[in-house]
C-alpha cells in the first residue's frame, strides 16, 4: 500500500469508495431487472446481459473488497496503523505515562529505609553485586 495511502482520511475514503461502489452496482441490477408489461426477445436478452454485466462488476467490488481487508491486515501485522492515531490519543498517552511515573516515584518514596538504595549506590555492580 502506498505511504500516502496509510493515513485515517485515506482509509476511511476506501472504505467509503468501495462500499459505494458496491451499492451502486446492485441499485443498477434492481433498475434493469423491473419487469416490463410486454416484454419482448430482445428486451430479455439485454437485461440478462446488462444484469450478467452487474453481477461480475458486484464480484470485481467484493474483490476489491477483499483486497483492501488484505491491506489492512499488512498494516496491522507490520504497524504501519500506527500512522491511524490521532494527535490527541498521543496526549492522552503521554499524560497517563506522567501519571504513572507520578504514582511509581510517590510508591519509591514510601519504601521502607532498607529498600531504598544507599546515596553512593547507583547499581549492584559498585557492592561487587553482579
Amino acid at each position: 500500500m502506498d505511504s500516502k495511502q496509510r493515513n485515517a482520511h485515506a482509509l476511511r475514503n476506501r472504505v467509503n469508495d468501495l462500499m459505494n461502489e458496491l451499492l451502486n452496482q446492485y441499485r443498477a441490477i434492481l433498475a434493469v431487472a423491473r419487469e416490463d408489461d410486454n416484454p419482448d426477445y430482445s428486451q430479455s436478452a439485454q437485461k440478462e446481459l446488462a444484469i450478467k454485466e452487474g453481477a461480475m462488476a458486484i464480484v470485481t467490488a467484493a474483490q476489491n473488497m477483499s483486497m483492501f481487508i488484505r491491506d489492512l491486515q499488512e498494516l496491522w501485522l507490520f504497524g504501519g496503523l500506527e500512522t491511524l492515531a490521532d494527535e490527541k490519543d498521543a496526549e492522552v498517552e503521554r499524560l497517563k505515562a506522567l501519571e504513572v511515573a507520578g504514582l511509581v516515584e510517590g510508591l519509591v518514596g514510601k519504601l521502607p529505609q532498607a529498600w531504598k538504595p544507599q546515596e553512593g549506590e547507583q547499581n549492584g555492580a559498585q557492592n561487587g553485586v553482579a
